[in-house]
């Protein structure tokens, strides 16, 4: 049996669809940045106010290029999302859209240009169906709160960014704010508390409560790196920041630059943690092998993982062999490519007792677990805070006749999705969901 510093193993099944449709429900609550009197929104915004992404296509192409692989791009072409929605307005009835689309189509929910109830994706304005194009980004001119997009947007002639001296062109006026280089830029849209106060997306606070906030490294540190070149083809020499804008996340559809996005994805998961584990050289046959992994956050200024705490999925997976029979393992995933906990459609003969798994879990104020976030007033979220080190222990049963060297795998895998979810959407076409493997390693163990 596993002695795990962490979570329990759950004693229910969630309910999946619950799980994502609650998150879109939520709404959001306030998280002021500043002191003074936040500025009158623009109520009369129409979608011709705001570019098209195509249209900054041909001054900026590089940029273009990598935003059009980007989750901002993929944002309002996401199947689930669609799914949700539809799901979720049939429900209920005058209490959804504007929590979707707030962060999944800025321009729809600042000009109400998105229908209600099922949409044809092809008949909406091109600005809409850019998801977080470049206008939405570059007419950014303040934030009133750090949750659900609530942002100052004035579209126009001017856009915004990082550029001190920008060189004056035909196609628009260009203007430099800092607000473009901190984190609080990003904290707007990626952090997302409830109307009861629940943090149920908080890569923001994380960053600022005990990352690289105190180190002074940013979000675009990390998710927009540096390169020098010309922000515009012939123009004068500038830093660059990557438009790819990577995370964790990764399209479920052909998409551009996939492939490239998926090994950009992979790169910054296989930077995340420092991985140690412990394992002695040798063992008595019928005797146990005790392991320990350690998970140590001193590499990422938030949680590990992070975003979406519920869905999720961090996971340790060991593998013991004696010769080439396989004696244990934990982490392994069920026929339906699940993991063997309460959300496997075979929980009830393949429970995996051992299984380390960092996905949170939502619990009502009565302290029952749920998956309706509208009903959760805490989490139990076992991701690993910045700065912490988690000790993962293992004991290993071995057999009486083992003959050895006993090989150990072990590693640390990672997907953005559970496949049970997905299934439970109907987009069962969308599997399987990549598995990146954010570390491995193995040893032998020697039988006395």
């Amino acid at each position: 049996m596993r002695l795990v510093r962490g979570l329990p193993a759950a004693t229910f099944r969630l309910s999946p669809l619950l799980i994502l449709l609650g998150l879109s429900l939520s709404g959001c609550g306030n998280d002021s940045i500043t002191d003074s009197p936040p500025i009158a929104q623009d109520t009369a915004l129409t979608v011709d106010d705001f570019e098209t992404a195509t249209s900054c296509q041909t001054c900026h192409p590089v940029h273009f290029e990598q935003w059009s692989g980007s989750m901002h791009a993929y944002a309002l072409k996401d199947p689930t999302f669609a799914a949700l929605r539809e799901i979720g307005q049939s429900l209920y009835i005058n209490a959804l859209d504007g929590a979707c689309i707030q962060c999944h189509s800025v321009v729809a929910r600042e000009t109400g240009a998105m229908p209600w109830g099922p949409f044809d994706y092809d008949a909406l304005p091109p600005q809409v169906q850019e998801g977080v194009g470049c206008d939405v980004c570059h007419v950014v001119s303040g934030i009133r709160s750090l949750s659900g997009a609530d942002m100052i947007f004035s579209p126009g002639e001017t856009k915004f960014g990082t550029i001190a001296d920008p060189v004056p062109n035909s196609a628009h006026k260009s203007e430099f704010n800092s607000l473009y280089s901190s984190s609080e830029y990003c904290g707007s849209c990626h952090d997302l508390v409830t109307g009861d106060g629940l943090q149920l997306e908080a890569v923001f606070r994380e960053w600022r409560a005990g990352g690289f906030a105190v180190t002074g490294k940013t979000c675009n540190d990390c998710h927009m790196p540096d390169s020098l070149g010309s922000a515009v083809p012939g123009g004068p020499e500038r830093t660059l920041h990557d438009h790819s804008m990577v995370g964790a996340d990764l399209a479920l559809i052909p998409f551009p630059n996939r492939p490239e996005q998926l090994q950009k994805v992979t790169d910054m998961l296989r930077s995340a943690l420092t991985v140690e584990w412990d394992l002695p050289p040798t063992v008595s046959a019928g005797d146990t092998v005790d392991l320990q992994v350690r998970l140590i956050n001193d590499l990422t200024g938030h949680n590990v993982p992070t975003g979406v705490p519920f869905i999720r999925q961090m996971w340790i997976a060991i593998e013991v062999f004696d010769d080439n029979s396989l004696i244990y393992t934990t982490g392994e995933l069920d026929a339906n490519g699940d993991l063997k906990d309460e959300n496997s459609a075979f929980a009830e003969s393949e429970i995996d007792e051992d299984l380390f798994n960092a996905q949170a879990t939502m619990f009502r104020a009565d302290s029952v677990k749920t998956g309706l976030t509208w009903e959760a007033r805490y989490l139990d979220n076992p991701s690993i805070v910045a700065g912490e080190t988690r000790p993962v222990d293992y004991r290993i049963p071995v057999p009486p006749g083992a003959a050895g060297p006993l090989r150990v795998e072990v590693r640390l895998r990672f997907r953005s999705f559970p496949p049970y979810v997905i299934r439970a959407l109907g987009q069962d076409a969308l599997l399987p969901i990549d598995i990146i493997d954010m570390w491995e390693d193995d040893r032998t163990v020697a039988i006395l």
